[in-house]
């Protein structure tokens, strides 16, 4: 734990045997701290998880080597609460959650042992699982993580997420994961199940071409749209970006309600 610079653990209950987990590092921590740890923490208390918040020492933009150190931390992070939890959750700090109606559990087939959303992209010809709602259990998952872990950071945008398709076997594309799609696959693959699209829905929001990273702001216009998801992300963006942009959504959600 040495490498993280602080954790926070809410505390579900006496019994409670699973965990939402997250972090940020400096440039994040308002995002999360101010804006989505509320949502995270609501839905822990209706679903019975811990919330377990993480300080990571440093983040970056981008694709930059301190935005991919602190993507890559994701993994290890989830790893540890394996060891202390039957079911771990895994939201990245740009997710609002705007539904507690639903346990996601209840998506997870029960011989499997993750479950993800399928990020549909046609600009860029790609489908992939995407790890920014992220749900692990079951006596294979810690054994999937130590595969993501020996696949090491891949080339590209991408570090948790592109390790996750490689030990999944999944056909990753170009350098940038235009044309990606499922591949071979592994044995992992079989144990995995897919969210409804309603379980990690980009925001489609207009977005400027300085505030976006790693896609073009064009890529989002023609994905697909959720009507009331559960969980709202804003992935791509600058965190000045997202924090205007996640602050405007909760209070149009505070003016609706």
């Amino acid at each position: 734990m040495d490498q993280w610079r602080s954790q926070r653990t809410y505390d579900g209950g006496a019994h409670v045997r699973r965990a939402l987990v997250t972090a940020a590092g400096p440039m994040m921590r308002r995002v999360l701290y101010e804006l989505a740890a509320p949502t995270f923490q609501r839905y822990a208390t209706r679903w019975g998880y811990d919330l377990r918040l993480t300080d990571l020492p440093a983040d970056g933009t981008g694709a930059d080597s301190g935005a991919q150190a602190a993507k890559w931390a994701k993994v290890a992070l989830l790893r540890d609460a394996l060891d202390r939890y039957e079911q771990v959750l895994w939201l990245d700090a740009d997710v609002l959650l705007l539904r507690d109606d639903e346990d996601i559990a209840d998506h997870l087939h029960p011989g499997h042992f993750q479950a993800l959303v399928l990020e549909q992209v046609p600009a860029e010809h790609r489908v992939n699982p995407n790890t920014g709602v992220w749900l692990l259990g079951g006596s294979r998952a810690a054994g999937f993580l130590d595969a993501v872990l020996e696949a090491g950071p891949q080339p590209g945008p991408w570090a948790d997420q592109g390790a996750v398709l490689a030990a999944l076997g999944w056909d990753r594309g170009d350098e940038r994961y235009h044309w990606a799609r499922p591949g071979v696959g592994t044995p992992f693959l079989a144990g995995t199940s897919w969210l409804p699209a309603r379980w990690n829905q980009p925001f489609l929001g207009p977005r400027g071409e300085g505030e976006v990273f790693n896609s073009s702001a064009d890529s989002y216009r023609d994905r697909p749209a959720v009507a009331s998801p559960h969980a709202l992300h804003f992935m791509g963006l600058s965190p000045q970006a997202r924090y205007r942009l996640m602050a405007d959504v909760l209070d149009g959600v505070r003016l609706a309600g």
